[in-house]
């Protein structure tokens, strides 16, 4: 049950910075009409951790989206377009 004083995003957009130290991830929220083209993004929180700490939130994100999809017997499917416009593939997953 959640903490009714926690604070809940919704969030469509992030980026993340690592460096030697640690890392660093910038949740945001797309604007819905952007007037120039381009959606601008509002940040809402940035989350900090160690870099053995985001290794494992990673290895754990996987592993957990993994097992929804073999459950629901259903893949999250993902735009080609998307996986190209961000330098990755469908073999990356």
């Amino acid at each position: 049950m959640p903490d009714a004083g926690l604070p809940e995003f919704y969030v469509d957009q992030f980026r993340m910075n690592v460096h030697a130290y640690g890392a660093a991830i910038t949740f945001g929220l797309a604007t819905p009409h952007p007037t120039t083209g381009q959606a601008q993004v509002h940040d809402s929180v940035v989350l900090r951790m160690s870099l053995e700490h985001m290794k494992i939130m990673a290895i754990i994100l996987k592993k957990n989206l993994k097992a929804y999809e073999e459950q629901m017997q259903a893949p999250i499917n993902i735009p080609r377009v998307v996986y190209n416009g961000l330098g990755l593939s469908q073999e990356d997953w």
